[in-house]
């Protein structure tokens, strides 16, 4: 049966041995998943993907029963059987009685607000949900079947080949979910770094510290139950069945998933917290030198994945938008975990009121840090057909000044913000920010292209603005006394949505202690050397 006419069948609530109100279908790169009432029910989709053979129905049925008996070992309530989809006359049916025109694995239904995602997501995730996972995760490898076939996956060759091939299987996807420029930067980092990690590559392998893994752990697969005794208290999901060489490999390849998927979703804090209470448990001093390469790697086959899924016609329109804008993220992430910190991309935005001294730091910092700069007043002018130091002074809210024009000109910025971080740019955009809804925009951006990010809040007291704004001669900007005092009256202070990236910078004083401080916070965040 053809795989659509299959989702088009299995969509039916009559298809299922139990009564179901509604058949919910969500697709990845490699199968598709029914949510019909309490269970899920996962097919796989009929491809040979290289890495993967789901060609046939027997080796679709034999990969359904590998997963179940491989995610029993940290989900053992959740996997209950690889059953059959049958012919009933001219219908299908789900876990039915005669022959097998396909295979499907049955789980008990999770409920998707429990995953650490979406917790993350409403910020219920914290240092102890953190380190009680990287406990977990820890015990799980060194518990995990060990022995000379598994670290034979573990040895350089093996390590060198999945590197090498997330290059060779997405090379068609330059132009669309990465730039050519972060495409061969990231190529010629990752083999930089194999050639510096082999001795400890094969020493591990030699001593046997590989383990048969998860190979897929990722925030959506964890599901945490706080009232719930341990250790059903924390569920583990969706472990790849599909080929050993990807789980069979270093306890470090395996947790650096999540630390790039906290970095993902904008949590790099978390990310570093989860790795050192990880290695602490796990023993492991040696692996913390294995985390940036295996984190990039991570990255890299994530970005190519979700390239896969945002190329199948099949996939939802809505889902293939989202698996674009997931794989850019993945590609870039990858990029800057393995770039020097002066080359790594970024976001940093540089506001506060008129004659705050933003423009003059962000002109220091383009040079100190290597920053393409992106200037609202200029951007304003420009749009409008003026020359940058034409000045076109009107009333507040007014001319190019009014709410629109503002709305025009920060999406123009965004645009052009996204546009250098595709290429693997380092971008400051300067501009008042003085809305919680501007500065979300463009933090909410730097999360999407997976960059580190950071807002620099100018403050300078209202007698050195005075000064500034009177002795201002030829600028973009047209601000006045009186417009400072009226943007004043307005300034909303960030918000919890802005606060955990918001830096303040005293820039009362000369430009080099404001620059300073500004380059201290970038290097705090791993954007500057």
């Amino acid at each position: 049966m053809e795989l659509a006419g299959l989702i088009a069948a299995l969509s039916d609530p009559a298809a299922y041995p139990h009564p179901v109100g509604a058949v919910e279908v969500r697709q990845t790169h490699i199968s598709v998943v029914f949510l019909a009432g309490p269970f899920a029910y996962k097919v796989k989709k009929p491809l040979d993907l290289g890495f993967l053979d789901y060609s046939t129905l027997a080796r679709r049925r034999h990969f359904c029963e590998r997963e179940v008996a491989l995610n029993r070992r940290l989900a053992p309530a959740v996997y209950l059987g690889a059953v059959p989809v049958v012919r009933d006359g001219s219908s299908v049916r789900m876990d039915g009685q005669g022959e097998a025109i396909e295979w499907a694995v049955k789980m008990t239904r999770l409920p998707e607000e429990a995953t650490m995602q979406e917790r993350l997501r409403r910020e219920e995730v914290g240092l102890e949900q953190v380190e009680a996972l990287a406990a977990r995760v820890a015990a799980f490898h060194a518990h995990a079947e060990a022995g000379p076939h598994i670290s034979a996956a573990g040895r350089y060759e093996v390590v060198a080949r999945n590197a090498r091939e997330n290059f060779e299987q997405s090379e068609a996807h330059v132009g669309t979910t990465l730039s050519r420029a972060v495409f061969e930067r990231l190529r010629s980092l990752t083999e930089e770094a194999l050639a510096h990690l082999r001795p400890t590559i094969e020493g591990r392998a030699a001593r046997g510290v590989p383990r048969d893994s998860h190979g897929d752990l990722r925030l959506g697969h964890i599901y945490l139950f706080p009232e719930r005794i341990p250790p059903d208290d924390l569920v583990i999901v969706d472990c790849i069945e599909f080929g050993e060489r990807f789980r069979h490999a270093d306890p470090v390849a395996d947790m650096a998933f999540l630390v790039m998927d906290f970095a993902r979703h904008g949590r790099r804090d978390l990310g570093s917290a989860f790795a050192e209470a990880y290695f602490r448990a796990a023993g492991d001093g040696e692996g913390r030198t294995l985390l940036p390469f295996y984190t990039a790697y991570r990255a890299a086959v994530r970005g190519k994945v979700v390239g896969l899924m945002h190329a199948e016609g099949e996939v939802p329109a809505a889902d293939r938008a989202e698996a674009l804008d997931k794989a850019r993220a993945c590609w870039l992430l990858a990029l800057g975990v393995l770039e020097v910190p002066r080359r790594r991309p970024g976001l940093v935005l540089v506001g506060g009121l008129p004659g705050t001294g933003k423009s003059t730091l962000g002109r220091s910092l383009a040079v100190w840090s290597g920053l393409a700069v992106i200037r609202s007043d200029v951007v304003r002018k420009e749009l409008a057909g003026l020359d940058d130091e034409e000045p076109a002074p009107s009333e507040y809210r007014k001319g190019i000044y009014s709410r629109e024009w503002d709305e025009r000109t920060y999406a123009e910025c965004l645009r052009r913000a996204e546009t250098l971080l595709f290429e693997g740019s380092r971008v400051l955009v300067d501009a008042s920010f003085g809305r919680e809804a501007d500065r979300r925009r463009f933090l909410d951006l730097a999360t999407r292209c997976g960059v580190p990010k950071v807002f620099l809040l100018c403050r300078a007291e209202p007698a050195v603005v005075r000064a500034r704004l009177k002795d201002r001669r030829r600028d973009a900007s047209d601000a006045d006394q009186s417009i400072y005092m009226q943007a004043a009256t307005i300034w909303e202070d960030p918000g919890p949505g802005t606060r955990r990236a918001t830096w303040e910078v005293d820039a009362d004083g000369d430009r080099a202690r404001a620059t300073s401080r500004a380059v201290e916070v970038l290097r705090e965040l791993g954007l500057e050397g």
